[in-house]
């Protein structure tokens, strides 16, 4: 084996080296930047082990240019600096291979040390005697890291090669620094997978044995480091760098000691200097500091006077890291020198904040002591100061005298900024040390304690917030004083402050998250803590990431939890949790899908009502990134709405978790005080009463009031910024502002004061917003730096001035400003500069080697007006300026370069694209060219994404340059001629991924994009466009192009009225066309009208009486002969026949009801959708018409008993278009032949409902028989257990057809039934009946339909709103746009049409829409536009209805026609369906449904789930039982038969019938209570006694209502209600209900009583009496003897008791006594709430009193008698029971030999503990004889 390689004390070795370093990408034919060094190195021997190095001759070479084809070019200036050091000699230490210490000469700078470090380390070797591979954690220039050997033996020729690998990645002292990465955590699951930065070495040593030892003769070593900033395999940044040294001879002369004086430099691991190397974007020189700052800042400050400078962010990162090496005196001075010039002051300090040194920290100090900043200033600088700060042992301690600032001390703001920003740093700070000194934490941990000896809550929450930012283990002690677990004295201390205490936690369960959790624990189990506290243990505790059995733990607690609030809080925490895909979360979410196994699914019921947690997240496996964000939702009892709401977003990236973003906003009390009336509850008798009454219960407390607060965070990067806390004070004081005229009126005054002196300024703001850097060393000694940096610039210019007239007076009115002209000129303009660069490189203090990726966004928003706003007229003008010249909105730029700087050639900077210009092009591209017409010839090309429509002048520009090809160009311009101007979108883009397709190879390369605003040369040049608005009842005069139904709607009038003439002279008919009119109106389909009209008209000329219904039938007939004829053509018209039929009978019917118009709507709407498509097909067959007269007759048996001579033909033939037509459905296909797309499913809705209904038995068996077919057809597709025709014993085949098809009812297979079909029933209604079902607006509006629906509004309303946008010239108006809308909004069925024209003469372009509601159950609104309204058509409809026997609605949208753009976006769009639905769990299905629809069908299947199917053209996705958040106020419980008209009107009552569902109702109703949570229980009253059923318990007491059983009867009650100033009673007498206020009599019939200032009134309804008093929180109180139904208030949830429940949503804890113990059965929480009366006066004998157990018990062994804890109802002395029920009740238990007993005054039972629980007896009716009446 070899022996360890040494160099002869006796010779001198001379030695060839050569280090290279170069990054870049991978692939060859790229830009690649780096540096060489080489020379000849000669080692001497000294003494033993002690060996001289020298350098001779360094040369140095950079390398900038395209890989491998450039050579190094020699650098002759950083030669002559570098050997300068280099060349000076060095010792070293080296024995057995391992090379110890260090020394060089004095001074010497780091880098020349660690480039002799970088040549030693090649000789760094470990051999052991025994292996020939092995490994070891071996020390070298990286740190101690993981090598592997592997040695080979040439005996022969006694030489030994050893390779040696090291695994970079894999170190025990990793030499690396990093540079605001401090709240970047390493995720705890995946250490190794996802790392960004890999790094791995390769040595190569030739040793050559001889007798005087082992000499190395050769060693090669190599070095990769990749970065793949997404985590892409081949999407990789290469760092290569490579050393050789070689033995050129050996010499036999000993070294001479150096004449100079050396010092130690330590061993071979890397050095860094102890000042970081400035950023790699520019090198600067830094010498006089304070010149060059003054030179940036006048520089900065004179070229951004106007607009932000290209370089303005090079320049301020220029000012930052010269401020960084500046010292405190030099910025003192440059501060006297520009404290008067506020320009350079703001550019100044925001540089100095940004520094982040011990200087910079101390000069802001200074600054703030001497008070030299205003309020903003000094809270941006001292915030960006701490935040941005270099946290060390330096730092600290200024930052800690900082805040103790008396100024800082002062504002509460400010104090806030400063103690956040510190713990911050204190943050930072521990994170690099291994113990937090407590001289950092001391200064936080003294405002705790200063806070809770004062008792300050302010303060109290300031500490916890900082107390959360360090995030130290050592502050628990001070936290545990907040919470309610250790300390008593903790419970005193609010609610919001003990949840700022647990959130303290979070920080803190990183370092020490066993702990935590112990403690956190404890309170999410303490059922006696407010559940908000408790959620929030729950939500911190998920965040330590808790193991499997503290998972469970938390589940079991959940399990017998009996706060839904808590329980529902937890369930969906974990649920969410449960779903999560993140690395970081993989061993919660298993554990917490197991855990979840353990709990009731009946919490994913809970409704929104209940606190959740809502988690969106995703994580994509092949980049390694992921995002999660989580909303946590909070509810407290008493708010209908949440109390508070957090939501946070984390980020994911390759092995690191980051908390991005937070923001926390919680509100309390908050009802209250919007709620608040000024009206003195107190002072009124019924609070005085309510008061004594609830001394008489045991235990009654009123519930505490909330104070109002209103507090929101902001936490970025898990550190606290800022938080904002509203308390009492500033809440009443915004509400007096707000609703107090006086003050209000002062505000205005202010604003219109401030309008009118003009408003002018500028601002400006540098932001810093990070610097990213991370440095490793290579082997070559020189260090390698990652980094990014980030400058935000904003700046907004101001200048707006306006007048009044007339001008307002002293004693302002906000009414003078209704009467005023207002004026404004303005000119704002603000930007936004945003600059980033990431650097990948070799960065030391003489010389920077990188590659480059810039990106810089620019916006500017320029806006300059004037306006005129005259309220009187309501006319708004707008006028601006058209485009002079070119403006940029926004630019963003993006380039990648390779960039070499060193200090002796400063400000020259050598750049390589690192695309290089003639990079091959894609192989895509590349033209063939045939050898014979070679390229002279030019070919216009595509490029691979470019839009086929490419402009003519790319591609000639493509053949110019050879390059073009590469380049992607898009340019798209709108161009808005009469206004001259044009929006320009532009693109260039060439990049690298033809190389690769991964991201960073897109980043590689060149992108613009940029929004221009450019002027158009137009015919005439304008002045000035001008927007004019006019509102109100001034519009109809302002119109230039007059709006008429004629060019708006189609032209349908003239081939009309050509065809009508005709058919006058021909058939000599006057009258056939009114049916015509009526279906022509309903509809607007271009298709076919003509033809249509004809073939109705032409059907059936010999009818008699052209009625209605003679013509559809004519039009029936037709169709069925032509189907029965030419039996190849049935399957074509059957499923319109099928609509005809009904429709014939339809019409038959309603002539022969009493109001024959009430049908036309239905049938009309059912005709004219159909008949366009049947009958134009049908007109062929006419003629024959006549022979089939009588098959149409009997299809419309309904009517009559018409004749049985319908042929058999006929008959099968309706039988079987029944089935095509549902087979058809079921399919979902649309056939050819329908037309119009639509017709037959909405047909065939209407027909289901009719045909049930119309079968009668007059009708001949035949066409019975064949009708019922086609009801059966109809039925079973709902699934409605069939009608009554539905068993028929069919010989067709329909049975077994839908039998197959029906066999797995999958919901996508149901049909939609619209209501509006079942609005007219079709068997006939009494007259009566009519005219008390539909009101008479209803029935005259249908009966005139064509009358009454004009096709355009403008004929019958005015127009509310115009809008003109012109071009103005010579204050003439030239061409624009004009927008006029018409409303009809108060009618019955709401309309809104808009219109919109060019107003040039030559265009006939125009936009048309209208939108309108056409009954209860159907809306409809369509877009057309183009020329004359004509080119392109868009609807939409909503009908609700039923589905599959639910309550549903169906949205139908349609494109008949629209133009290729809109239709390529909606298929690009349209890619990404299948997939959203995929992950929004819908299932989905592959079906062809008509090409041009879609369709959303949403049933209710109960108030909280829906089944959603939606139809688009080739898919169907559904799903079934959705939930929804809230429930809805209808449900599967309405019967089909209540569907008749007038239905439940969806369009006007939807809104308010879901607020009124939202209230919650007690009633009581013979002896079953329901309470406001909705909790049902039966509960006999005891006789005679009141009970409180529901009282206002807050502090107010607003309210009281009693009740007990009436003497007369068993059923009937009595009640009190005690409110404000009255005193009401309403009890039963001979079947009515009689009223006393405040013992006065009112009348027994038609009660109607109003209270003086009308805030409770009460009137007589139905059967019983009605009380109002909303101002009380009484909604509606209904009493009829037998039933009570209170409606309480929203506001007054969570604030009432009583039997009624507190109204708190908490159904598991409804029965609560007054003492707050919840009681064990409902009879003894009735029992509770019983009133007691004085003995003799009192009509209720019961009381309540303790009872002792009539047993003994033996208790644990020992005899005892046991006593009630809480107290049983018993008669009072000298009364008996002659009733009793029992009760559970719980005892506590005595000794039996002890002294106690019940009348012992000073043992309070209902305080001492429950042993074990009995039933008792209660009484609950007594017999008094001789009634004690001193008790």
């Amino acid at each position: 084996f070899p022996t360890d390689p040494r160099f002869g004390s006796r010779k001198s070795h001379l030695y060839s080296y050569e280090g290279w370093v170069l990054s870049g990408l991978q692939e060859k034919s790229l830009a690649k930047v780096g540096v060489r060094l080489s020379g000849k190195l000669e080692i001497s021997g000294l003494s033993e082990n002690v060996y001289l190095l020298k350098i001779r001759s360094p040369l140095f070479e950079e390398y900038n240019g395209i890989w491998p084809r450039d050579p190094f070019t020699r650098s002759s200036k950083i030669t002559q600096m570098i050997s300068s050091c280099l060349t000076r000699p060095f010792k070293f230490e080296y024995s057995s291979g391992r090379i110890g210490n260090i020394y060089g000469p004095e001074d010497c700078p780091a880098m020349c040390i660690n480039i002799v470090r970088g040549i030693l380390n090649m000789m760094q070797i470990t051999i052991k005697k025994s292996q020939n591979v092995y490994e070891l954690q071996e020390a070298g220039i990286g740190g101690v890291c993981h090598t592997r050997y592997i040695i080979q033996e040439d005996r022969k020729n006694s030489r030994v090669s050893i390779t040696k690998t090291v695994d970079q990645n894999n170190c025990q002292e990793k030499v690396m620094k990093s540079v605001g990465m401090a709240y970047i955590y390493p995720c705890p699951v995946d250490m190794m997978k996802g790392r960004l930065v890999k790094g791995t070495a390769a040595f190569s040593y030739k040793l050559k044995q001889s007798d005087s030892g082992t000499l190395i003769t050769e060693v090669v070593s190599q070095q990769v480091y990749q970065i793949s900033p997404l985590s892409e395999p081949t999407g990789v940044a290469v760092m290569e760098a490579r050393q050789q040294l070689t033995l050129l001879e050996v010499r036999s002369e000993q070294g001479s000691a150096p004449d100079i004086s050396m010092q130690s430099y330590g061993s071979l691991r890397y050095h860094f200097p102890s000042v970081l190397p400035q950023m790699p974007l520019q090198l600067i020189k830094t010498k006089n500091p304070e010149q060059r700052i003054v030179e940036t800042l006048q520089h900065i400050v004179l070229n951004n006077q106007q607009d932000f400078h290209d370089d303005v962010p090079y320049r301020f990162l220029e000012l930052v890291q010269l401020c960084r090496i500046a010292s405190a005196d030099t910025l003192e001075s440059i501060w006297r020198q520009f404290s008067d010039k506020p320009r350079y002051r703001q550019w100044l300090l925001s540089a100095v904040s940004a520094t982040g040194t011990t200087e910079a920290l101390k000069f802001i100090k200074t600054r703030i002591r001497n008070d030299d900043l205003n309020y903003l200033q000094t809270l941006l600088s001292v915030s960006f100061a701490l935040h941005l700060m270099k946290a060390d042992e330096h730092t600290v301690p200024i930052a800690a005298d900082l805040i103790t600032s008396s100024r800082i001390q002062k504002n509460p703001m400010l104090q806030q900024v400063a103690c956040l920003g510190y713990s911050s740093v204190v943050n930072r700070y521990c994170s690099q040390t291994s113990a937090c000194p407590k001289e950092a934490l001391q200064p936080i941990h003294d405002l705790a304690d200063e806070a809770i000896s004062r008792g300050r809550e302010d303060k109290m929450k300031l500490a916890l917030k900082c107390i959360g930012n360090m995030g130290e283990p050592a502050s628990i002690k001070r936290i545990l004083k907040f919470l309610p677990i250790s300390s008593s004295s903790a419970s005193d201390i609010p609610i919001h402050v003990q949840i700022d205490a647990i959130m303290a936690l979070r920080k803190i369960a990183w370092k020490d998250p066993k702990t935590v959790q112990g403690y956190l624990i404890q309170i999410l189990a303490d059922q006696s803590l407010p559940p908000e506290v408790r959620m929030m243990a729950c939500a911190v505790i998920f965040e330590t990431r808790p193991a499997l059995p503290l998972i469970t733990t938390i589940a079991n607690v959940a399990m017998k939890e009996s706060n839904l609030q808590v329980a529902s809080f937890v369930y969906s925490h974990m649920k969410a949790l449960s779903k999560s895909s993140l690395p970081y979360t993989y061993n919660i979410s298993s554990a917490c899908n197991i855990a979840l196994k353990l709990l009731a699914p009946k919490l994913d019921r809970l409704s929104y009502r209940y606190s959740k947690v809502i988690r969106i997240g995703g994580y994509f496996d092949n980049y390694k990134v992921g995002a999660a964000g989580d909303v946590f939702v909070m509810n407290s009892p008493g708010t209908m709405f949440p109390s508070a709401v957090i939501s946070k977003l984390m980020a994911y990236s390759a092995g690191s978790v980051a908390d991005l973003v937070e923001v926390g906003v919680r509100v309390e009390g908050l009802t209250d005080v919007i709620m608040k009336q000024n009206i003195p509850f107190a002072e009124y008798p019924a609070y005085k009463k309510i008061k004594e009454i609830g001394k008489a219960l045991l235990g009654w407390k009123e519930l505490p009031t909330e104070t109002p607060l209103i507090s929101a965070y902001l936490k970025l990067f898990g550190q606290e910024l800022a938080y904002v806390n509203i308390n009492k004070e500033v809440l009443h004081q915004a509400m007096k502002t707000v609703l107090e005229p006086a003050d209000r009126n002062t505000v205005m005054k202010r604003i219109a004061s401030q309008i009118r002196n003009g408003i002018a300024g500028q601002w400006t703001q540098p932001v810093w917003l990070g610097e990213l850097r991370y440095i490793v060393p290579t082997c070559t000694g020189l260090p390698l730096e990652y980094g990014s940096y980030t400058t935000a610039l904003a700046r907004a210019a101001l200048n707006v001035d306006g007048k009044i007239t007339p001008p307002l007076t002293g004693d302002f009115r906000p009414s003078q400003f209704l009467e005023s002209t207002v004026q404004i000129r303005s000119d704002i303009s603000p930007s936004l500069y945003l600059h980033t660069v990431a650097t990948m490189g070799v960065n030391t203090e003489y010389f920077q080697y990188a590659v480059e990726i810039q990106g810089k966004v620019l916006t500017r928003v320029p806006m300059k007006f004037d306006a005129k706003i005259d309220m009187k007229l309501k006319n708004i003008k707008i006028e601006t300026n058209p485009c002079h010249e070119e403006t940029e909105i926004v630019v963003g730029r993006h380039k990648a370069f390779a960039v070499s700087r060193n200090i002796g050639e400063l400000g020259v900077e050598k750049k390589t694209s690192i695309l290089p210009e003639d990079a091959s092009s894609n192989i895509v591209e590349e033209p063939f060219k045939p050898s014979e017409r070679a390229s002279s010839e030019g070919f216009t090309m595509q490029g691979a994404d470019s839009m086929p429509r490419k402009d003519a002048y790319s591609s000639q520009e493509d053949l110019r340059d050879g390059t073009g090809r590469k380049t992607d160009k898009r340019d798209i311009c709108v161009k808005l001629h009469r206004l001259g101007c044009q929006l320009c979108f532009s693109r260039r883009s060439r990049d690298a991924s033809f190389l690769k397709n991964t991201f960073l190879h897109r980043l590689i390369g060149e992108h613009e994009a940029k929004i221009v605003l450019m002027p158009v040369q137009t015919d005439a040049d304008i002045d000035k466009i001008q927007l004019e608005i006019q509102a109100g009842s001034r519009a109809a005069s302002k119109i230039i192009h007059v709006v008429n139904s004629e060019s708006e709607e189609e032209d349908e009038s003239s081939p009309y009225e050509d065809i009508q003439a005709k058919l006058k002279k021909i058939l000599g008919i006057e009258n056939v066309f009114k049916v015509a009119n009526k279906t022509r109106h309903q509809k607007k389909q271009p298709s076919k009208k003509g033809n249509t009209m004809l073939t109705e008209l032409g059907t059936d000329p010999n009818a008699k009486n052209p009625s209605s219904s003679s013509s559809a039938s004519s039009t029936v007939s037709s169709s069925s002969s032509s189907s029965a004829a030419s039996p190849d053509r049935k399957k074509a018209v059957g499923e319109d026949e099928n609509d005809e039929v009904k429709q014939a009978r339809n019409k038959d019917a309603s002539s022969k009801s009493s109001s024959s118009s009430s049908s036309g709507r239905s049938s009309k709407s059912s005709s004219s959708k159909s008949s366009s498509s049947s009958s134009s097909k049908s007109s062929s067959s006419s003629s024959k018409s006549s022979s089939s007269s009588s098959s149409s007759s009997s299809s419309s048996s309904s009517s009559s008993s018409s004749s049985s001579s319908s042929s058999s033909s006929s008959r099968k033939s309706l039988s079987h278009h029944s089935h095509r037509h549902h087979s058809r459905h079921l399919n979902g296909s649309s056939s050819s032949s329908s037309s119009s797309s639509s017709s037959s499913s909405s047909s065939s809705s209407s027909s289901s409902s009719s045909s049930s209904s119309s079968s009668s038995s007059s009708s001949s068996s035949s066409s019975s028989e064949s009708l019922s077919h086609h009801s059966h057809g109809h039925h079973s597709g709902h699934l409605e257990g069939g009608s009554s025709s539905s068993s028929s014993d069919s010989s067709d085949s329909s049975s077994s057809t839908y039998s197959k098809i029906w066999g797995d009812d999958e919901i996508y297979q149901y049909r939609f039934k619209s209501a509006h079909r079942q609005e007219f029933p079709k068997r006939k209604l009494s007259a009566d009946r009519l005219s008390s079902t539909y009101p008479s607006t209803r029935s005259s509006r249908a009966s005139s339909q064509a009358a009454s629906r004009p096709k355009f509004l403008g004929d019958v309303k005015t127009p509310v709103l115009a809008v003109f946008l012109h071009g103005v010239r010579n204050d003439k108006k030239i061409g624009g746009l004009q927008l006029v809308v018409y409303a009809d909004i108060d009618s019955i069925r709401p309309r809104m049409q808009v219109f919109v024209s060019n107003l040039t003469d030559s265009s006939k372009w125009k936009l048309c829409a209208d939108a309108s509601v056409l009954n209860a159950h159907k809306a409809a609104a369509y877009l057309k536009w183009g020329r004359n309204c004509k080119d392109y058509k868009m609807s939409a409809e909503l009908v609700t209805g039923r589905f599959a026997a639910c309550p549903a609605v169906q949205v139908k949208l349609e494109w008949p026609k629209v133009p290729s753009s809109v239709r390529s976006i909606a298929e690009w769009f349209y890619k990404f369906v299948p997939g959203t639905a995929f992950m929004l769990g819908l299932s989905e299905k592959t079906d062809k449904n008509p090409s041009r629809q879609a369709r959303v069908i949403v049933a209710l299947t109960s108030p909280r789930t829906c089944d959603v199917v939606i139809k688009l053209p080739d898919m169907i996705l559904y799903e079934k039982a959705m939930r929804l958040p809230l429930s809805l106020p209808v449900g599967p419980r309405i019967p089909a038969s209540e569907l008749q008209p007038p239905i439940w009107n969806v369009f006007a009552e939807a809104p308010s019938a879901v607020l009124e569902n939202l209230k919650a109702y007690c009633s009581i109703s013979y002896n079953k209570i329901t309470t406001f949570n909705g909790v049902q229980f039966n509960y006999t009253m005891p006789a005679n006694c009141y009970h409180i059923l529901a009282q206002d318990c807050s502090s107010d007491l607003k309210f009281l209502v009693t009740m007990r059983n009436a003497e007369e009867a068993v059923n009937l009650k009595a009640i009190n209600i005690k409110l404000g100033s009255h005193e009401i009673d309403m009890h039963p007498v001979n079947g009515r209900v009689k009223l006393l206020v405040d013992g006065v009599e009112s009348r027994v019939r038609n009660v109607s009583y109003v209270s003086a200032g009308a805030s409770m009134w009460i009137h007589s309804e139905k059967q019983g009496l009605v009380l109002f008093a909303p101002a009380y929180g009484i909604d509606k109180l209904y009493f009829d003897g037998y039933t009570l139904r209170i409606q309480v208030a929203l506001w007054m949830a969570g604030k009432m008791c009583g039997i009624c429940g507190k109204y708190d949503a908490e159904c598991e804890q409804e029965y609560r006594m007054p003492n707050g113990y919840l009681a064990k059965d409902a009879v003894s929480f009735g029992h509770s709430w019983i009133l007691e009366e004085k003995p003799c006066t009192g009509a209720c004998k019961l009381r309540r009193s303790f009872v002792k157990l009539e047993k003994t018990v033996q208790l644990a062994g020992v005899e005892s008698k046991c006593y009630s804890t809480e107290p049983v109802l018993r008669c009072m002395k000298g009364c008996s029971a002659t009733k009793t029920t029992p009760v559970t009740v719980g005892f506590h238990c005595l000794p039996a030999d002890s002294a106690t007993s019940l009348t012992d005054k000073q043992t309070k039972f209902d305080q001492k503990s429950e042993d074990m629980q009995d039933t008792v007896d209660a009484h609950i009716a007594c017999s008094c004889e001789n009634e004690d009446c001193s008790a």
